[in-house]
């Protein structure tokens, strides 16, 4: 476990240094080590390192573990393993309200980016919890929620609030039009520090909270029945999880839009080699969570550059492959099982 773990450490900085010295405007490995440790440089590579590289990448990298996180927290709850936030409607819920508010304020905000920002999570905030709320009252049986019913009742919601996402993104002004459509395909393009240090405190508080509560959400991978006869609050632990992956989602959907498969992947990959009962899988999830958004995003912005493409369209190059092969194996793990 421990020479895995220093691999991905060794990989995320490998990753890191890669995003911060490739792109349209290239710096080299000299001027890198000179910009980190405080060497002269010229003035442009200066500006390009810390008003655009060093913040996005810092950006990226709170995505990535913010989904991730919110991932494993969803994964654990449904007791799905293929499940993610996305598969629940929480994203799409977060980007509706999000754009609403783009359809409700528009550009009146633009030059208070402080609010603006403050106000877009907000709207995300609460439209990821309509989302909750909602399969939350559809899954109900009795006094318990129906996990089955949970995740088909997230699938509905997911395609209703894309559905209602697309129709007020149609609505909003066309000068936020091509800014919000290229938003919602996932995009970190806009990064700066003032989106740094909106979403750093939410996603360290929202994370630290997860770490200290971490008995509490491995115990809710059993059965309803279960957490029953030990006495444990399985509802009121179940629905504190929720709202902070909630609010790990909003956080993200309001600086990179929907972000798929990130939160999928993640918590298996983690776990191949670190134990479900460790007291570090939580900051290894997150850890690596940072490590494949910042790959994500180097891959985006590099591949076809100057052009960028879509985070969604890279990840899902990874993600769509893995879900795959996830299927297959959960398949024959229940078909030797049964035989």
């Amino acid at each position: 476990m421990c020479k895995r773990i220093i691999l991905s450490i060794a990989v995320f900085l490998l990753v890191s240094c890669l995003s911060l010295s490739m792109g349209s405007y290239h710096l080299s490995w000299s001027e890198l080590l000179r910009l980190i440790f405080g060497g002269i440089v010229s003035e442009q590579a200066y500006l390009v390192f810390f008003s655009f590289r060093l913040p996005r990448l810092m950006v990226a990298a709170l995505v990535g573990g913010s989904l991730a996180v919110a991932g494993y927290i969803i994964q654990t709850l449904s007791r799905n393993p293929i499940a993610d936030v996305g598969l629940l409607g929480i994203n799409t819920g977060a980007a509706c309200g999000s754009v609403l508010y783009f359809l409700l304020v528009g550009s009146y905000f633009s030059e208070l980016n402080h609010y603006q920002y403050a106000s877009l999570l907000l709207f995300g905030l609460i439209g990821a919890c309509m989302a909750i709320s909602l399969n939350l009252l559809l899954s109900f049986r009795g006094s318990q929620v129906h996990m089955m019913l949970f995740l088909l009742n997230g699938i509905a919601i997911n395609l209703g609030f894309s559905a209602v996402t697309t129709f007020l993104s149609l609505k909003i002004n066309p000068e936020d039009y091509d800014r919000v459509n290229h938003w919602l395909e996932g995009s970190i393009a806009t990064a700066s520090w003032e989106t740094t240090r909106n979403i750093l405190p939410v996603v360290l508080i929202s994370v630290c909270l997860v770490i200290l509560t971490a008995k509490h959400l491995a115990v809710l991978r059993f059965s309803d029945l279960h957490l029953m006869n030990i006495g444990f609050s399985y509802g009121r632990w179940r629905l504190f999880f929720l709202l902070i992956a909630a609010i790990l989602v909003s956080a993200t959907v309001f600086v990179a839009g929907s972000v798929a498969f990130v939160s999928l992947l993640v918590p298996h990959l983690t776990l191949l080699y670190i134990d479900r009962r460790s007291q570090i899988l939580i900051p290894c999830i997150f850890w690596n969570g940072m490590t494949v958004a910042i790959f994500t995003d180097f891959v985006a912005k590099n591949l076809f550059s100057p052009n960028e493409i879509p985070l969604n369209a890279v990840i899902g190059v990874i993600g769509i492959p893995y879900l795959i092969g996830l299927y297959i194996k959960n398949r024959r793990e229940i078909d030797g099982t049964s035989a």
